[in-house]
């Protein structure tokens, strides 16, 4: 149990790391490898991550759903690429599409806070999104696009399967709650 709340937020961090390589990756090779292209995941992500932790973490809706979200997000946007490469016109919807990808992270810190202390959540993300922007990365080289598809989807069947355990339900930390205040991470 303990070290399944250890690597939790580490796989977590995996997943998110490989969705931001495989978007820029993606990006970067089919509508353009300029620095905007970057500025476009890194921003749009924060944006996204920023409306997760505002206000999509007090809905009533469980991680999982916010998981599926970010995955349905990240191949509408693979799949719009295919469809249409190249196409600068529609760099508002991949801005969308990035942010919609962007809340899962932001839901997850919000509600991961009433179990960790800030200290051990970064700690074990970061640590592992640090490792999937590397693997990400490494498996790409290797192995082509194919990986950009196959990992998200295996990485994040790992993470729901992990929150099995109990992180991963559905709190209201909204004043009105009976979960609010959360309770102590330490």
């Amino acid at each position: 149990m303990e070290l399944n709340r250890r690597f939790y937020p580490a796989v977590t961090g995996l997943l998110l790391g490989l969705l931001q390589t495989g978007l820029f990756f993606q990006l970067t090779f089919t509508l353009s490898s300029s620095f905007r292209t970057f500025l476009l995941v890194t921003l749009c992500w924060l944006i996204g991550s920023a409306v997760g932790v505002t206000y999509a973490a007090k809905l009533h809706v469980q991680l999982e759903a916010f998981i599926g979200l970010a995955l349905i997000a990240y191949f509408a946007c693979a799949i719009l690429l295919k469809i249409v490469p190249f196409g600068t016109q529609l760099w508002p919807v991949y801005a969308v599409l990035i942010g919609l990808t962007g809340i899962y992270p932001g839901v997850f810190f919000a509600r991961m806070a009433a179990f960790y202390t800030a200290r051990d959540l970064f700690l074990y993300e970061n640590n592992g999104f640090l490792v999937g922007l590397v693997l990400g990365t490494l498996l790409f080289m290797l192995f082509g696009r194919v990986i950009l598809v196959i990992a998200p989807i295996f990485v994040a069947a790992v993470v729901v399967k992990m929150g099995d355990v109990g992180h991963n339900r559905m709190y209201d930390f909204t004043r009105n709650s009976p979960d609010y205040p959360p309770r102590s991470a330490g």
